[in-house]
């Protein structure tokens, strides 16, 4: 979203407020945005923005699992769920999946550090669903993760 003077005085001064809504974001984002003018020596620039958002709760190293190929390659999948801020413990794990995965919450770092590791059941076929962590983090009260699966026979 922009707000910005429209009109500024010849030699004058302007201002360009601009805000990012960065929800979803983790990682490293970049952002631009080019202001257009009438001034004849110069009648754009680009404003770059790079960032480094950390959420609350990081999952490491993405909020997904994919299970893909020969169901004899298939490994142990394992997430990473680090606070950047207050500790938090998870409340409750929840999966849309039933019997296609197996998953187990373990705890690391007492109210800092949990891994979610996730093992496949099918030998073959697709599927998609997700695994829900609720927790009591008051600004991440729920952290969901992708799970697919393709497996050839």
């Amino acid at each position: 979203m922009a707000h910005f003077d429209r009109a500024i005085p010849p030699g004058g001064k302007g201002k360009v407020n601009l805000s990012l809504n960065l929800t979803g974001y983790q990682g490293q984002v970049w952002k631009s945005a080019t202001v257009i003018s009438n001034d004849p020596q110069k009648p754009s620039i680009t404003l770059n923005l790079h960032v480094q958002i950390r959420s609350h709760i990081e999952v490491r190293p993405f909020p997904f699992i994919q299970f893909k190929g020969s169901a004899e390659r298939q490994e142990e999948k394992t997430i990473d769920l680090v606070t950047t801020s207050r500790p938090f413990q998870i409340l409750k794990v929840e999966s849309t999946l039933g019997e296609k995965i197996v998953y187990h919450l373990e705890t690391i770092v007492k109210g800092r550090h949990y891994q979610l590791k996730v093992i496949n059941r099918p030998k073959t076929g697709r599927y998609f669903g997700t695994i829900k962590c609720l927790t009591d983090h008051s600004k991440k009260p729920e952290i969901q993760i992708s799970i697919s699966c393709c497996l050839d026979g």
